[in-house]
This record gives structure tokens, C-alpha cells and sequence, in this order.
């Protein structure tokens, strides 16, 4: 029996091979399941996060561009371009009225959840609708005529 142990004639180079694969296959598969959520999901949230805050921004501007140019007696509308998904998911952003300003809320259908406030324009203009990110046309109108 302890020269069946000691007598290596019968290992090969493929064996070898085999045998390391296997270990280093299972070795990357338990350190996968240990810390996949930590690699995947957390880049992910931080990608989210700065997404709906881009959007948030580039309508903010969008909005206080056309308050800019508003005219006093007539109409305004403005087209804008979206991502159709955020993080591999649809979106909607809500304008709704705050306590202070107006907000953007942006919301995926995994329900994460980003905040946007437009700079002071609440109080001239009040800015309220829902539009899906699934939507073919995107656009903001102002009719100071109303």
C-alpha cells in the first residue's frame, strides 16, 4: 500500500491539468457566491444612482432654459431624449410640488429612487406630469396664455 502512494508513474500532465482546473473552478465559484452581490450589485446601485441623477439634471436644466425664454403671451414646448432604461429597467419621473422647490423624482420599476430639485422656479412656474421612460415622444410645454 505506501508504494501505491509514493509511486507517481501513473499521474500524467492532463491529469494534472484536470485536477487543477477543477480546484481553481471551484475555488472561483464559492468566492462568486461569497461576494457576488458585493461585486455586482453595488457598482450597480452607484451606476443607478449617478444615471437618475444625470437625467434629473439634464430636465432641471431643460426646465430653467425655457424659463429663461418664456414668453409672455404665447406657447413654448421643448423635445428631450431619454434613456429608455436605467440599470436594465424602465423609469418613470414624476415633477411634483415640495415643501420648497420642485422635484424631479425619478423611479425604476425595482423601485430605486432618485431626487433632482429644480433651482427656484416653483414659485413662478408650477411644474406637475409624469412621463414613462417606455414613451416614444418626450416633451415639456408651457402655455402662458392659460
Amino acid at each position: 500500500m505506501k508504494n501505491l502512494f509514493r509511486n507517481e508513474n501513473a499521474v500524467s500532465i492532463t491529469l494534472e491539468y484536470i485536477m487543477f482546473s477543477m480546484l481553481f473552478l471551484t475555488l472561483f465559484v464559492l468566492l462568486y457566491m461569497s461576494f457576488g452581490d458585493m461585486l455586482v450589485k453595488g457598482p450597480k446601485e452607484t451606476v443607478v444612482q449617478n444615471e437618475f441623477s444625470d437625467i434629473g439634471n439634464m430636465l432641471s436644466t431643460l426646465v430653467t432654459d425655457m424659463y429663461l425664454v418664456l414668453p409672455e403671451n404665447g406657447v413654448i414646448e421643448s423635445d428631450y431624449m431619454i434613456p429608455s432604461q436605467v440599470g436594465g429597467d424602465p423609469y418613470t419621473i414624476d415633477a411634483t410640488p415640495a415643501s420648497t422647490d420642485q422635484i424631479f423624482e425619478m423611479r425604476s420599476s425595482s423601485g430605486k429612487e432618485t431626487s433632482v430639485t429644480i433651482s427656484g422656479i416653483a414659485t413662478t412656474i408650477l411644474i406637475n406630469g409624469t412621463v414613462s421612460s417606455s414613451d416614444i415622444n418626450h416633451r415639456i410645454s408651457y402655455d402662458s396664455r392659460k
